[in-house]
């Protein structure tokens, strides 16, 4: 049984960890060559509206590639001292636009064959999910930090070649991104062990049960719990029910949103080992929470306004 979850562990590490390098380092380089200069003007006014350092604008624009390339990122200039605590977990809200972008970018083609105009509607809601956590963060910052000066890190160094940037960096990250690779490991380890023994299962079994189910048909309870499997099964589920007519579009729509939310639980075994790893430990943890209740916050606010007023 060990086996299975070390395996499982390290297969969950082999697609995470090189985005993260890879994003910790380009941070790095930019700031060594001077190119968050060039490239920053494309998220500054965002970035300036909440107050924040314009680096951060990088680490947005990245998101859109990659959002564990974009948090490392974060993660680097938090590590460096250039940003506090409460600035690095509006950072990670911010990132949330562009991450949700990818999700759905990824998600397309299956979301399309399965589900149709249906999958495209509720891929809008997951963009649209992303947005306002991303306007909220935004918001929230404007409020709670103090404005910066204009002007960058390392704004007035000399401008240094490629190689000479790579291996500044590469001397710089060492120590971060060594600290990064062995929590994630062993935080990875331990959770997917917790899994076969099956605490994360225990746990979903009390979330079927909540009050939410009540909003779904009971024809589309197979989505729900469709859900604690992966989201591949909950999308074919719901494509075979909208396809024998079983359900509405609306009640697909209402039955993948709520299994989602429910879902957060089973969420957690993914989502604890990457923020812990990308962050410390202790800030790792406030960002995936604070992230969760923002996400499940405003999923329930679409839920109610769907069942309520269409």
């Amino acid at each position: 049984m060990w086996i299975d979850g070390l395996y499982s562990a390290f297969d969950y590490l082999i697609k995470v960890i090189p985005p993260i390098v890879i994003g910790t380092l380009i941070m790095d380089i930019m700031v060594e060559m001077g190119w968050v200069n060039k490239l920053g003007f494309l998220a500054s006014p965002l970035m300036r509206f909440g107050h924040l350092r314009e680096e951060i604008g990088l680490s947005f624009l990245t998101s859109f590639g990659s959002s564990a390339a974009g948090n490392s990122m974060i993660a680097k200039l938090h590590d460096d001292s250039h940003i506090d605590r409460r600035e690095t977990i509006v950072a990670t809200m911010v990132n949330s636009f562009p991450s949700g972008i990818v999700l759905s970018r990824d998600l397309l083609p299956v979301m399309v064959i399965l589900l149709g105009t249906t999958g495209l509607i509720y891929l809008g809601i997951i963009v649209l999910i992303g947005f306002l956590k991303t306007m909220i963060a935004l918001i929230v910052a404007r409020l709670i930090l103090t404005p910066r000066p204009s002007g960058n890190i390392h704004s007035n160094a000399e401008t240094i070649s490629f190689r000479e940037a790579s291996v500044k960096s590469l001397k710089r990250s060492r120590s971060s991104l060594t600290r990064i690779v062995l929590t994630m490991t062993i935080v990875s380890i331990i959770v997917f062990q917790l899994m076969d023994t099956g605490l994360f299962d225990w746990a979903a079994s009390i979330m079927k049960d909540s009050f939410m189910i009540q909003y779904v048909p009971a024809e589309g309870l197979p989505i729900i719990a469709g859900w604690f499997a992966s989201n591949i099964a909950a999308f074919t589920i719901a494509g075979n029910l909208l396809e024998t007519d079983m359900l509405s579009s609306k009640d697909i729509i209402l039955a993948l949103l709520i299994g989602r939310i429910l879902a957060s639980v089973a969420r957690i075994r993914t989502m604890l080992p990457y923020y812990v790893g990308i962050f410390s430990p202790n800030l790792g943890v406030r960002i995936m929470v604070v992230s969760l209740v923002m996400q499940n916050g405003i999923m329930l606010g679409i839920v109610g306004f769907i069942f309520v007023l269409l």
